[in-house]
């Protein structure tokens, strides 16, 4: 079986996408980097799942993922979204550009308290269904790194409900490190194409290069369940199937 083609947008200042393809390639996938440029759906032609990796894109300017959803290939993924052609994942500061872009509801705003913050948190899979979230068990708990300035997630009261009641959010923290509403880490689009994570699974991917885990520093890999399910989403749409190993 060949292994699906899974983009990743290479926004500038986007730092970390190349632990994003890396990722990938654990996974079992083949990432496919895509420039923010790219103006033609055919560029997309043999890639079923696209992922706005994390960091900083243009400097965080204006607002996290403001200008960064202004570039020619977001235009290029909203209409393969809404055509269904594809889904649509960020992570972290693609997240952000979800957001800016209207691709999600909601929006990021400071930490309540200001600065950067890089921290542990220990989160929850609300649903397992989801292209992000099929390889864990629900209600799984695992542990990933937050890092940023503006993580914050705010919605209005009928953006919330509405997630709410279509069961969109996927993931919570345990007890938010960032104060988001609802304690919300992860949430998914109502049709299930386009998908945020407030998170940095990347970084919870290789023992000893990971979060903390019983087993000592950095040995903790949760992250992994988040790529092998983008990958396993990508051979499903695909109609081809992902064998993933143990």
């Amino acid at each position: 079986m060949s292994e699906p083609n899974i983009g990743v947008v290479m926004f500038d200042a986007a730092t970390d996408a190349a632990s994003v393809i890396r990722a990938v390639q654990l996974a079992g996938g083949t990432p496919v980097p895509l420039h923010p440029k790219t103006t033609v759906a055919p560029d997309l032609a043999d890639v079923s799942v696209v992922i706005l990796p994390g960091g900083f894109s243009y400097g965080d300017y204006l607002r996290a993922g403001a200008l960064a959803a202004t570039q020619p290939i977001m235009r290029v993924l909203k209409e393969a979204v809404q055509s269904k052609e594809l889904t649509v994942i960020g992570v972290g500061n693609g997240f952000q550009v979800l957001t800016e872009a209207e691709l999600l509801p909601g929006g990021f705003i400071a930490n309540q308290t200001p600065g950067f913050h890089h921290s542990e948190v220990e989160l929850v899979i609300a649903d397992n269904s989801s292209a992000m979230t099929n390889a864990y068990d629900l209600g799984e708990q695992i542990r990933l790194i937050q890092k940023g300035a503006y993580m914050q997630y705010v919605a209005t009261e009928t953006e919330l409900q509405k997630l709410e009641n279509q069961g969109n959010i996927i993931i919570r923290a345990k007890k938010s490190a960032d104060d988001s509403v609802h304690d919300i880490v992860g949430i998914s689009s109502t049709d299930g194409f386009v998908l945020g994570l407030m998170a940095s699974p990347e970084y919870a991917i290789e023992e000893g290069f990971g979060t903390d885990h019983p087993d000592g520093p950095g040995m903790g890999v949760d992250g992994q369940g988040f790529f092998v399910s983008i990958v396993r989403a990508a051979g499903a749409i695909d109609n081809e199937g992902v064998v993933v190993g143990e």
